[in-house]
């Protein structure tokens, strides 16, 4: 009498035909059948036995750290269905929860932390994931000018305010605001700080959780230069968004000049009165005077058209008017102060 054994499916591995030892496919999950088949002096005979063989599962962990002090740490798990999940780590923690979550993290919370997956008896290979846990704070920076379209030779003033989010403490807090050539330096105010001039940084130091400093700060317009302004924030402790660390702000400076006078002589030089860049505010309203404080001209707006004639009569010899110092009243209907001087009219 001889016994042989067989499997199929062949690629659930190799079986011994004598002795019946089977060595089983690493890769192989699923079904497969053993058969012992007898032959002897009777005949042949043969009995089946199925074995399933199930699949180690998986374990891949992953969390959100890098986490802050007081925030939550989110562990995730990849989904096998019907397993259970063992999580592990520092100072005796434990869960069975697929995805856990660790509320209020503290620095204690640091560490390596160890998941298992196991399914019909199976359990998975360890998958490690480390968190840390630090000290932050959420500085940010925002600044603004009073003024997005100043005359050359003004004086603009930015503000920039520093604010720090939380959830805790700031340290080491400086904001770096280095004028650009655009501008000249003229003063400046803080809230809390220091302010250095020569090298544009503010030293606030510390600022705690919820509040916040303000620099103002003066500078006049240069007639060229670059006119975009960067205020950046920068603490010691961990920032876990630096999207809100930077804010910038320019200006289109405007090239405004009233002339001292002009002569409407009928030369082709200066025969009107000329005001540069006037047409950059469309809303401006300007009143000419003469010295009796006779209105001779108006304009709403003005379009740099008057060529010394007087709309109210006053004037020698017809409508043009004498040699002499007017006074005019300009409002440029832009929220700047309303420019008031003479003008001196010449033949």
């Amino acid at each position: 009498t001889s016994i042989v054994y067989s499997v199929l499916p062949a690629t659930a591995g190799v079986i011994n035909a004598a002795t019946g030892v089977m060595n089983w496919n690493a890769a192989f999950n699923g079904t497969a059948t053993i058969t012992a088949t007898s032959t002897g002096l009777c005949g042949t005979t043969n009995a089946s036995r199925p074995v399933t063989v199930n699949p180690i599962p998986i374990a891949v962990a992953n969390s959100n750290s890098t986490a802050c002090t007081g925030s939550s740490i989110n562990f995730t798990a990849q989904t096998v269905t019907g397993a259970t999940y063992s999580w592990s780590g520092p100072n005796g923690y434990t869960s069975g929860v697929q995805n856990p979550v660790i509320t209020a993290a503290t620095l204690a919370n640091s560490g390596t932390y160890s998941l298992t997956v196991s399914r019909n008896g199976c359990t998975s290979s360890p998958s490690n994931v480390t968190v840390t846990v630090n000290t932050c704070a959420d500085l940010s920076v925002v600044k603004i000018v009073d003024n997005a379209r100043p005359i050359i030779g003004h004086i603009v003033v930015f503000t920039i305010t520093a604010t720090n989010n939380g959830p805790n403490n700031g340290t080491g807090v400086t904001v770096t605001d280095l004028l650009p050539s655009g501008y000249t330096y003229v003063s400046s105010t803080t809230t809390k700080g220091i302010f250095n001039s020569s090298n544009g940084i503010w030293t606030i130091d510390t600022l705690n959780n919820g509040t916040f400093a303000i620099l103002t700060l003066s500078a006049t317009v240069n007639a060229s230069g670059d006119y975009v302004n960067t205020a950046t924030i920068t603490g010691n402790v961990l920032d876990p968004d630096i999207a809100n660390n930077t804010s910038s702000v320019s200006t289109d400076p405007t090239d405004f000049h009233i002339p001292e006078g002009f002569s409407p002589n009928g030369d082709g030089i200066n025969d009107v009165f000329v005001i540069r860049g006037i047409f950059n505010y469309p809303k401006n309203t300007i009143v000419i005077f003469n010295r009796w404080g006779n209105k001779i001209y108006e304009a709403t707006p003005y379009i740099n058209t008057w060529d010394g004639r007087s709309q109210a009569g006053y004037s020698v010899g017809g409508d043009l008017l004498p040699i002499g110092t007017y006074f005019y009243v300009l409002d440029l209907n832009d929220g700047s102060p309303i420019y008031k001087g003479t003008i001196y009219l010449n033949k």
